[in-house]
Order: structure tokens, then sequence, then C-alpha cells
């Protein structure tokens, strides 16, 4: 019994997932098995990230385990149960109103609502009935003009005129006029004494429905959205998101972000006991390795406005960065009234003020420009502001990726070193080499390089049978090393002429889809066995023809 409890230990982390189908082979994977040191599956040699497995349990402990004694500690939770760091997952449901048609009735004159977009008629006169007749200037008579939407009602009363929307002249007199939605006249009954006076047109309103709009709400769930902003900054966050990279639930999105977080922060990068069989001296460089990245390079970035920043890179000319708050945040201070350039910033002098005398760390007009781009920054839209960069620099939300891979940093997790960001699988890759063979960091003073890659001693292994290439002979196939039996079982070119395999070693003619051993009883006329090396020749049917005489007997036959 205690020999099971010892081996259900040491076999419990590769239980993650087990038996899950292949979302990439479907049916030619077995299920999912873990290979106990290459962090792939046995069967089909795919991640466990392509297989039908739940993972945000695991991700969040990774993120947490991450972020575990850094200045980061708000985002990490103690499970009570079992004391192992949690990362705290921002999944979001963010509610859009969406503006739907429908038709509504006329509302009858006596139930007239001021702001409303009907015709109001005074009381006393019939909805139905021509207004009376009034004297009025020539071209005076009616006036029709559209208020905005934003524009003041009328107020019913004797004597009362309508305040006009923008772009509308209101016209003085006795009668009333109702403000009116966009897109509807408004007739005017009122007389305007003038020199000589004429009957005016009169316009019958015709009871016609009209148009009502209402809000919809549809819900929205992101696997992920940037913490401690307000939903409005989240949405149009996630706008200016390349729509493939938008982590909306049961999306490609969604499954690009569950392969980026595998893919940049893998956990053997941050925990020995993630690896395999790792020395005593190599854990300790290993622990002394996370301990750097985490003081020196670790952050995530943070969602700002430019004109916020500006205002406070204002600030840290008279106090500098030691202004940051325990979460990555620009601390408290006193900032100065940005000013309006359109799209641009606001000039920031060193005391904050616009236009002030000094540079500011935005540059010579404190206008913010993407930090990869170049393009400038616009007034009001979200920004991704990382802290070990400094007030200097900003990010669009779709720029803030890895200067190695390009791709967009998980949950806006990032590395910081020389001026560059990093996702966590490069910024190991700048530190230390990585093991073609098992993806680990080597700790190592000694390992191997082959076919431009870093191996570890051990690890330099058939891909197929893990046997040890040292001193044998192997096929380099889609960048993976294979020895020669497997390379003769799975993957020789098979002779078109007598079957076989080809070896690795021998020469081979090509043509198409078809293969030859390049020896004469192989590489010969399928009609009269005259050898074709070096000679001119036609396929068809896979078969090799010396000339047109062979090829009739062949199609005669």
């Amino acid at each position: 019994m205690e020999i099971e409890k010892e081996v259900k230990k040491i076999t419990l982390g590769h239980e993650i997932g087990a038996g899950a189908a292949c979302l990439k082979c479907k049916d030619k994977c077995e299920g999912f098995e873990l290979h106990f040191w290459r962090k792939i599956c046995r069967n089909c040699k795919c991640g466990l990230e392509d297989h039908d497995v739940q993972l945000e349990t695991e991700e969040n402990k990774k993120v947490g385990k991450l972020f575990e004694d850094t200045k980061y500690t708000g985002l990490i939770a103690k499970l009570k149960r079992d004391g192992i760091p949690s990362y705290k997952g921002n999944q979001v449901v963010i509610c859009i109103p969406t503006a739907t048609v429908s038709t509504a009735s006329p509302v009858p004159a006596g139930s007239f609502i001021p702001g409303s977009s009907q015709t109001f008629t005074p009381s006393g006169q019939s909805p139905y009935s021509p207004p009376a007749a009034a004297t009025a200037a020539p071209g005076a008579g009616i006036h029709s003009h559209v208020a905005s939407a934003s524009g003041p009602t009328a107020v019913p009363g004797a004597g009362s005129t309508a305040v006009p929307g923008a772009g509308s002249t209101a016209v003085p007199g006795a009668g009333r006029t109702a403000a009116s939605g966009p897109g509807h006249s408004v007739v005017s009954s009122a007389a305007i004494p003038t020199k000589g006076s004429v009957a005016a047109t009169t316009v019958v309103p015709s009871p016609t429905p009209v148009h009502a709009k209402t809000n919809v709400v549809k819900s929205v769930t992101y696997e992920w959205a940037p913490p401690g902003i307000n939903q409005s900054l989240a949405l149009r966050y996630m706008e200016l998101l390349p729509p493939e990279r938008r982590p909306i639930a049961g999306t490609a999105g969604a499954d690009y972000r569950k392969k980026q977080m595998a893919k940049q922060l893998p956990d053997h990068d941050q925990d020995p006991e993630r690896c395999h069989e790792l020395s005593p001296n190599e854990v300790k460089q290993m622990q002394q390795y996370v301990r750097k990245y985490k003081d020196e390079a670790l952050g995530i970035g943070d969602i700002t406005l430019p004109e916020d920043m500006g205002q406070q890179a204002g600030m840290a000319g008279e106090k500098g960065p030691q202004g940051l708050g325990p979460a990555g945040k620009p601390g408290a201070g006193t900032t100065g009234a940005p000013g309006d350039k359109g799209d641009a910033i606001a000039t920031m002098g060193k005391v904050g003020a616009p236009g002030a005398s000094g540079t500011s760390p935005a540059g010579p007009l404190g206008n913010y420009s993407c930090h990869r781009c170049q393009l400038p920054m616009k007034k009001g839209e979200p920004a991704v502001y990382a802290e070990r960069a400094g007030y200097d620099k900003l990010w669009h939300p779709g720029c803030f990726v890895c200067c190695t891979c390009s791709e967009l940093l998980v949950d806006m997790i990032y590395f910081w070193k020389k001026g560059q960001l990093y996702c966590g699988r490069h910024y190991g890759d700048s530190e230390k080499p990585r093991c073609a063979g098992c993806d680990e960091l080597i700790f190592s003073n000694e390992y191997t390089q082959a076919e431009g890659h870093n191996w570890h001693l051990k690890h330099f292994c058939c891909f197929d049978c893990d046997c040890v290439l040292a001193g044998e002979t192997y096929v380099m196939e889609n960048e993976k090393p294979i020895c020669k039996p497997c390379y003769m079982k799975n993957h020789a070119m098979a002779c078109a002429a007598c079957q076989n395999p080809i070896e690795p070693e021998a020469q081979r003619v090509s043509y198409g889809e078809h293969h030859w051993h390049a020896e004469p009883q192989c590489f010969q006329c399928s009609c009269c066995s005259k050898c074709l090396m070096g000679q001119r020749f036609m396929a068809m049917q896979g078969m090799l023809l010396c000339s047109m005489e062979c090829k009739k007997k062949i199609m005669a036959s």
C-alpha cells in the first residue's frame, strides 16, 4: 500500500488531462498521455494545450506562482485548502446595449409628452383637423427645422416659444412650437405681423407610425480583461485588439489565449519541481535565476489614458519615479491640467503645466507615440503602460507584444530587458540556453549543440523511441532527430520500383510524389528495362518510359 501511495504521488502531475482528445489530430490520437520529460503527448506529439483540457485552475496556479514574493502580491490569493498560491483570473461579462428599431403608434394630442418626436397640437384643437389660418410674411407661414436630439423641448403655455436645437432659428409669436426629434418637421401656426399680409398655407399632419428605438442588452463573456478599470474602458481596450485575438469565451481568441499562456509562460521556467532530474547545483542556479527576473524584469501592464499619463509624466519631472504605488500604478501627486491639441496630448513641462518650459519624459512637446509602431497615441484611447519601462513609454493595446515572437503578451504579463518587452519564454531564451528535447532552460555547464539547437546531454535522443543518439547515425525529420531504425520504419520513402524503403544515406531520384533508388535495377524503363540514369525519360502513372515507342507499347498492352 505504501508503494502504491508513492507511485500515485509521483504520477499525479501526469494525470492532468489524461485521455483527453487532441483537437488537432482528432481520431488519430488515442488520448492525451504525457511524456515523462518531453512535456508533450506520447501518442500524437502535441502539447497539452492542443488537447481538450480545461486549464483555468492550472493556469491560475501557474501565474500565482510566477508573482509569488513580488510587488504584485495583490494578484495572489492563498487557497485555504492546500496553501497553493493562485492567480485571480479576471473573467468579465460586459453588457453591450444595441439599438433595435420597432414601430410605435401615434400618440393622441391629449397625451403629448414634451421631448418626444410627436408634433404638438395645442389643447382645444383636434389633432387631426387643420390649424387655423393666420397672416404671415410671404414664405414664413411654415417653419421647418430639425432640432438636435439633445435640444430642449417646448414648454406648453400661452405665449411660450420653442427653444431651438443646434443650427435652428427660434420664431417668436403667440403660437406654440415643439422641439422635434431628428428627422421630423415642426409646423408653426404663429402669426407674424408684416407689411401686406397674405393667407398662410396650412398643413394637415397625418397620423403615420413612427420608429421607436429600444435598447437590447447583449452580454459578452471575456476569459480575461484588464483588471482595475471600468467596463467601458475595458471594452474599448478589447475593441482595439485584432478581432482574432480577443479572448471571448468559446471563440478562436480564447483558444489563442490558452495556447499563448502555455507557450509564453512555461511553468518549468519558474519551478524546479516541474523540471526533470535537476541536480542540487542546478536547482540553486534556477532559484537564483527566478529571483533575478522577479526583481529586475517581471511586470504586468496597466491600462491608462495618454492624457492621464502626461500628467504623471509632468509630476515625475519633480518627484521622479518614486511616486509609484505598490501595484505598479503611478502614485498620487500634484498634476497639471492637460490642454487640448485635438488627438495629440497636451504639452507637459517639468511641473506638469501645459506648455511650461522644460522637457517632459514624453518628448519635447510631451506628445506620446507608441513605443513600438511610433504612431501617435490618441487622446481618450486606452493605452498600455509598463512600470519598468518608465513614464515616457506607452503602447497601443495591439502593439504590446514580445519583441522576439511578436505575439500579444498574454494577460499583459511582460519581462523588461534592455529597452525591450519579452514574453516569459523568450526572456528565458535571452538568459539561458534552452534544451530542444525537454524545452527546459539549461543550468548545467555541460550540454551539447547539434543542428542549430542546444540539448541536455541525456536529452539528445531519438524523437520516436528516446534512445540516446551520442555516436549514432540519425536523421533530422521536421527538425527532430530520428535514429536510423525509426527512420526506416516510420519516415523513409518507399521505392516505386522495388517497394523497399530508401535508406537515409542512399542516393535516390524523386519525380513528383514518386521516389526510386538511384540504381540501374530500380531507375529503369518500365517497358524495355533500359537504365535511365543520366538519360531523358517520361513518367506515366508512376511508370518510367524511355521513348514514345515504349509509351505506345505500354498503352496498347
